[in-house]
């Protein structure tokens, strides 16, 4: 059985806001995530999801508690060195301009090449495999600006698969994606997080897909956040607050 020193990602009496806000979006509560697991985080419209993903990745400060990130604290590591064992994937932002699709995914290599982009043979094979993997090799070439958002997601998807992290946080990854290919994400994650030993957090508003392939169901609701396997999510009332 999995202990919290197995952790890749552990946070004690974590509280998630703005500080400057003096908004508390949750309050405290401890979850730790471990290698080959996903887990889907839910929640209402506003409840605080992408504050949270954000907190996990390091990218806004929590406003209260501790997070270690493969068992040092979170705050400790530099950007780059954070950057090559966790990343966070926003479906909501801007298409980069003038960047092919290769180019884009190749970002994913920077931590380990650097500014000067001392990319390696080895670089090379795991972006052309990650494009594979991902199904956007077939338009490589093409700017991501011109893509169509289902293609774009699997594309800001795909950069962050090339950039190798430990903890992947997806947040709402199939929201432009229709049902076959949904269903075709899930899958691969489940398979990323199982033979990469990775531990992936994926917002998701589709109860479905959080029972059906996830492994754990967090839920943030009236600023509580709770835990469950999925299996027993629905039996405990994690999924009361969706109506179903």
């Amino acid at each position: 059985m999995s202990s919290e020193k197995d952790s890749l990602l552990n946070c004690e009496m974590l509280r998630v806001g703005y500080a400057g806000r003096s908004a508390v979006l949750a309050d405290e509560f401890s979850f730790a995530l471990f290698p080959g697991e996903v887990v889907a985080l839910m929640g209402e419209n506003g409840s605080g999801k992408s504050t949270l993903l954000k907190t996990f990745a390091g990218s806004i400060p929590a406003m209260g508690g501790s997070a270690m990130l493969c068992g040092k604290p979170l705050g400790e590591w530099s950007a780059r060195e954070r950057a090559c064992r966790i990343a966070l994937v926003r479906m909501a932002v801007s298409a980069p301009d003038r960047m092919t699709v290769r180019e884009f995914v190749g970002l994913g290599r920077s931590p380990y090449s650097g500014m000067l982009d001392g990319r390696t043979e080895e670089d090379v094979r795991i972006i052309e495999s990650v494009m594979e993997m991902l199904d956007v090799a077939s338009f490589a070439d093409r700017p991501v600006i011109e893509l169509s958002d289902g293609e774009r997601s699997r594309v800001y998807l795909a950069q962050a698969v090339a950039q190798q992290v430990k903890v992947l946080l997806l947040d709402e990854p199939n929201a432009f994606l229709d049902i076959p290919r949904s269903h075709a994400l899930f899958r691969l994650l489940k398979s990323l997080a199982e033979s990469h030993e990775m531990g992936i957090i994926v917002s998701t508003h589709s109860v479905e897909y959080a029972e059906r392939y996830c492994d754990r169901i967090m839920v943030i609701d009236k600023r509580q956040v709770r835990v469950a396997p999925a299996k027993e999510a629905r039996a405990s009332g994690l999924l009361d607050w969706t109506g179903a």
